[in-house]
């Protein structure tokens, strides 16, 4: 009866799971409700969606997805163990009303989980970038870079309202252009509508602020910021990079650099955050580690590579026979919280 309770928790905690991913790929619920009323959004989409994940995911994919299970199941039961016993004290006996409360302390149990992933996410990414994001053009050493310009719109949504985002990442390249840093600069943007031009834009008025066109190319697929670094590498070409953005923006390009082979460091222009900035930002982040480790997504145009698979040479059956521990463990560690009644 436990390993037949033990299968339908399995089977609850995956569809917590895939509801609790949808933050990740929606800054908010209204985006998600807006492309499902436009139709953008439907069963045969998310099925195409999910079978363009599924060509390009490979071994260590797959390892990276078993570590993360892993990871969610000592959670549980860790959260389980120190904090949602005391509402054992609740159950009555009765079937139904202990079914509700079983199913509550896992809901609840997935929140905490889904929060210190979102933590530990932020920590480690905030923690291998910040040291390579300057603020000042004095924190730069002294030499000739190649500048990644990230795009953004030169407008706000009602297309009349300036977008400081913009201007103040404008400010930052011609900043590093007067004072002798910067070689050549890759505009990389959004170009996906005729009367959408994000590298173009920024071109236009770095070229009224006096730089000259002859050292500016553009990149018009860098539709996210995993586009614009794997395409600024494997199509560009470009190695010691300087990253031109936000700082919170920057914080995901560099990790992304780091990933994807690029030497980068990265140049904050001005700009802060407001609330829903900063909701969308933390979310961004651990939906960029999922991308990179357990999806394999691929740039909109062009291909991160072919990585190596894993073999059953030493070095790899070492990381194998690890993650396969840590599983084993996390089934065990759990499988009291599984206990329906308990």
């Amino acid at each position: 009866m436990k390993g037949l309770k033990f299968l339908i928790f399995m089977g609850v905690l995956f569809l917590l799971i895939a509801l609790f991913m949808l933050p990740f790929y929606y800054s908010d619920i209204g985006t998600l409700i807006s492309d499902l009323n436009q139709g953008t959004k439907t069963v045969s989409s998310v099925l195409d969606d999910l079978s363009g994940y599924l060509d390009h995911i490979d071994s260590w994919n797959i390892l990276g997805f078993v570590f993360l299970s892993a990871s969610i199941l000592i959670m549980h039961s860790v959260v389980d163990h120190f904090l949602l016993y005391r509402l054992n004290k609740f159950y009555s006996g009765k079937f139904v009303l202990d079914g509700m409360l079983w199913f509550g302390k896992r809901v609840l149990s997935l929140i905490f989980t889904t929060l210190f992933f979102i933590f530990m996410a932020n920590l480690v990414v905030d923690f291998y970038s910040n040291m390579r994001i300057a603020n000042k053009v004095e924190d730069i050493a002294e030499q000739k870079y190649t500048v990644l310009l990230l795009g953004t719109n030169k407008y706000l949504q009602d297309g009349v309202s300036e977008n400081l985002y913009y201007t103040n990442r404008i400010n930052a390249v011609v900043e590093l252009y007067e004072k002798g840093y910067v070689s050549t600069i890759l505009i990389s943007g959004d170009n996906s509508k005729e009367n959408y031009n994000e590298p173009r834009d920024m071109m236009r008025s770095l070229i009224k602020r006096g730089v000259p066109q002859s050292i500016i190319k553009l990149d018009f697929a860098g539709f996210r910021t995993l586009d614009s670094i794997v395409r600024s590498k494997r199509l560009f070409g470009l190695q010691n990079v300087l990253v031109v953005s936000q700082g919170f923006h920057l914080q995901r390009a560099l990790f992304l650099s780091w990933f994807f082979g690029v030497d980068a460091r990265g140049y904050a222009a001005d700009g802060d955050m407001n609330m829903a900035m900063f909701v969308r930002e933390h979310l961004a982040v651990p939906k960029m580690i999922l991308d990179i480790m357990v999806l394999n997504t691929q740039p909109e145009y062009g291909s991160t590579g072919v990585r190596r698979q894993l073999t059953f040479g030493q070095q790899d059956l070492v990381l194998i026979s690890f993650i396969l521990i840590y599983l084993s463990m996390a089934v065990y560690l759990s499988y009291d919280a599984f206990d329906f009644g308990k």
